[in-house]
């Protein structure tokens, strides 16, 4: 083979190979970003729920209140996941469950 054969072959492969890398480095970034974006997500449905449970375990009845009202909040928005969802069913159950909620129930009836 010709010198200038040779020399356009190693300049094509280079150019592939960078090109390559260019593409892989574009769909990295991308990805991470994503990663962030779910990470950033994952912090704030943990820290909403964080503050409602903690509310709607409390021996205080205001609080348990407000916890039912965000939880209701929560889980009619638009961005709603289904660990939402899951997170107001298991909150509930735990409410009709709590010793002493049905004497409270019926107090409020009369």
């Amino acid at each position: 083979m010709d010198i200038g054969w040779i020399s356009a072959l190693v300049s094509v492969t280079s150019a592939s190979v960078a090109l390559g890398a260019l593409v892989a480095s574009v769909l990295d970034g991308r990805a991470g970003r994503r990663n962030a974006e779910f990470s950033v997500h994952r912090d704030l449905w943990w820290q909403r729920w964080s503050w409602v449970a903690d509310r709607a375990t409390s021996d205080d009845e205001g609080k348990r209140a407000a916890a039912g009202v965000m939880s209701a909040a929560l889980v009619t928005r638009s961005w709603t996941t289904d660990d939402d969802t899951w997170t107001s069913q298991a909150l509930a159950e735990y409410e009709a469950t709590r010793p002493g909620a049905h004497e409270q129930q019926e107090g409020e009836r009369r």
